[in-house]
């Protein structure tokens, strides 16, 4: 008898790291480069298809180690609410979309999920690895977090 089972999706969503300086397209300081290698890290094993970036050089730098691990190039978005939408419906991949700490939750919100917390995210804070899963008619939300290497 087959299985009609149906693999999960995974999508990971994360602000990009700590950034050079307080405004503008900026890269990611040294810390924030740091806090990319660990987010490879924390994403090993996972199986990772797709990797999304919004335009800034901050959130290409944030995905390009993971995107390099897998063997993939990133691909940037306009609309993450609408990426997010298209992501949900592929059935049992895995994805990493990098945004702000204004972009993150609002994707989340937008499909329905509440990432536990009113607003943005606070501007000192780049931890937060939240993690969409879609299985079968259920979509569930967890709220992790991943620190600096040597932490």
């Amino acid at each position: 008898m087959l299985c009609s089972c149906q693999s999960a999706t995974h999508i990971y969503l994360v602000r990009h790291g700590e950034k050079s300086a307080p405004s503008g397209n900026v890269p990611l300081s040294g810390e924030g480069l740091q806090r990319a290698e660990t987010l490879k890290d924390s994403l090993a094993g996972k199986k990772i298809s797709g990797v999304f970036t919004t335009y800034t050089i901050r959130t290409a730098q944030t995905a390009l180690p993971t995107a390099r691990a897998a063997g993939l190039d990133t691909t940037t978005y306009a609309s993450g609410d609408s990426l997010l939408r298209v992501l949900m419906g592929r059935k049992g991949k895995s994805y990493l979309v990098v945004g702000h700490s204004n972009t993150v939750p609002q994707m989340i919100r937008a499909v329905g999920l509440q990432p536990g917390f009113e607003g943005n995210i606070p501007d000192q804070q780049y931890d937060n690895l939240f993690e969409i899963i879609v299985k079968k008619n259920e979509t569930k939300l967890l709220v992790k977090k991943y620190g600096l290497r040597n932490e």
